[in-house]
């Protein structure tokens, strides 16, 4: 196979029980100012675990380093792979696609390397990967896959609420000061990635239903269409999970829907609580079908 898809760690791949030919660049988690590589030596359960139990620093992430973006395009190229087409996460909130387009050009009369910012997050660039390389396997152009995921990008909406902010003040997710006035009136942010990639709060609600419930009602003329793929990204939260996929079966009558784990990287960065709901409106990615739906 002379041509691959690679995608950042923080697509969560690793935790998705699926098979797939997409390879990862693992980003970092820094814990007690101890660097891990993410799915290497820590993954989400781990993490939970470090975060819920053991006292420690901020948790903050960071992208992989260039010299070993460098080294695995080094050994694709030993591999003889002449075409790699690689997602990121979002740019708005991570250096890895800065990074990575850097290192790719000094490939350039090697291979042929496409960097495509998914300006999304999580299980949204997982699907998107799977997407890519899909379409890699069946022989499309470079450019033709990104134009693909341009209109899959442009047809998914995700929402998510955490209920303990601390996390995403400490790491700047959401400004400094929309994070003070959450905690301090006990706020539950709605929170969304805009078209550009960021992450942006939406709506101010003080409980946590309240926030799920509004989350539901958003997307809830959408869930029931046959032309949707809805998910709800579980940080690992199985209280919080099931009270939302009941509300979910009250409201829309929805009574099956895919849940996928939160990957390390985004639960470093808006911690150990919290969920998510995302849909793809219209569009829907070849990878639907992978997932089972409880």
């Amino acid at each position: 196979m002379s041509r691959i898809v690679l995608t950042t760690s923080s697509s969560g791949l690793d935790d998705m029980d699926i098979q797939h030919n997409v390879e990862l660049i693992r980003l970092r988690i820094h814990v007690n100012d101890v660097e891990f590589i993410d799915g290497k030596n820590i993954n989400s359960e781990r993490l939970q675990y470090l975060m819920n139990e053991v006292s420690h620093s901020p948790v903050h992430t960071s992208p992989a380093p260039a010299h070993e973006v460098a080294m695995i395009l080094s050994n694709l190229q030993s591999r003889g792979i002449k075409e790699v087409f690689i997602t990121t996460l979002s740019s708005k909130v991570s250096e890895s696609y800065q990074i990575i387009s850097e290192v790719a050009k000094s490939f350039a009369d090697n291979m042929d390397i496409y960097v495509y910012d998914t300006k999304d997050l999580n299980a949204c660039e997982a699907l998107l990967a799977l997407e890519a390389d899909y379409f890699m396997q069946q022989g499309y152009a470079m450019s033709d896959i990104a134009s693909r995921l341009d209109a899959l990008r442009r047809s998914h909406h995700m929402l998510f609420a955490a209920d303990d902010l601390s996390y995403l003040i400490k790491n700047k997710k959401i400004s400094g000061a929309a994070g003070f006035f959450a905690n301090l009136f006990s706020i539950k942010p709605v929170l969304q990635v805009s078209k550009e990639g960021e992450v942006v709060p939406i709506s101010k609600i003080r409980k946590i239903d309240k926030a799920f419930e509004y989350m539901v009602n958003q997307f809830a003329e959408v869930l029931p269409r046959k032309d949707s793929f809805a998910y709800i990204l579980s940080a690992g939260r199985p209280d919080l999970d099931s009270r939302f996929i009941e509300m979910l079966k009250q409201r829309t009558g929805v009574d099956n829907i895919a849940v996928l784990p939160v990957s390390a990287i985004s639960l470093a960065n808006h911690g150990p609580s919290g969920l998510g709901l995302c849909v793809f409106e219209g569009d829907v990615p070849q990878a639907a079908s992978m997932f089972a739906k409880f």
